[in-house]
């Protein structure tokens, strides 16, 4: 097995021990943000909701190696990413929010393994490319979601800051 295979697999099997740690320090960090609006006005249950699965779901992928995620688990993670999405614009997130959210899981992921693991410098980076990967993939669905639930018609939207709500 190569460096970077075990360097994925250490990393895989840490997140996956750590899911609710790394899950309630973004959290954490979606509320501390003062620049975000939305996670502030979701509950818990629903702000969280959807992240285990996806830490879940990276863990797994990054267990699978250096070969990649199966198709199948790319359709799952872009059906997650929709779900998550399709939840931002039901609570009437701003789209930067949602980003921001993402942000805030990189970081947590990042923080997390940097002190989790004893890593050479290449493998590190190796870990997390994948991880930007997954998230990249998670975030463009999520996106998508988000768009899908606020093009919808119905009762008018408030405001936000790039501008009015279409009429």
């Amino acid at each position: 097995m190569s460096l970077v295979s075990q360097a994925y697999r250490d990393a895989g099997d840490a997140i996956l021990a750590h899911v609710a740690e790394i899950a309630r320090n973004w959290r954490d960090a979606v509320r501390a943000d003062e620049t975000m609006e939305g996670g502030a006005r979701l509950p818990d249950l629903l702000l969280t909701n959807q992240v285990p699965a996806i830490l879940t779901d990276i863990a797994e992928a990054l267990k699978e190696g250096e070969d990649g995620p199966s198709p199948d688990r790319s359709f799952a993670r872009r059906r997650r990413g929709l779900r998550f999405g399709k939840l931002r614009g039901l609570a009437h997130y701003d789209a930067a929010d949602l980003y921001r959210e993402f942000r805030h899981l990189r970081h947590a992921i990042w923080r997390f393994l940097r002190g989790a693991l004893e890593w050479q410098r290449g493998d590190a980076f190796e870990v997390m490319l994948a991880i930007d990967q997954y998230l990249d993939e998670v975030i463009g669905a999520s996106l998508r979601g988000y768009v899908e639930v606020a093009e919808r018609p119905g009762p008018p939207r408030s405001p936000t800051p790039a501008g009015p709500a279409p009429e």
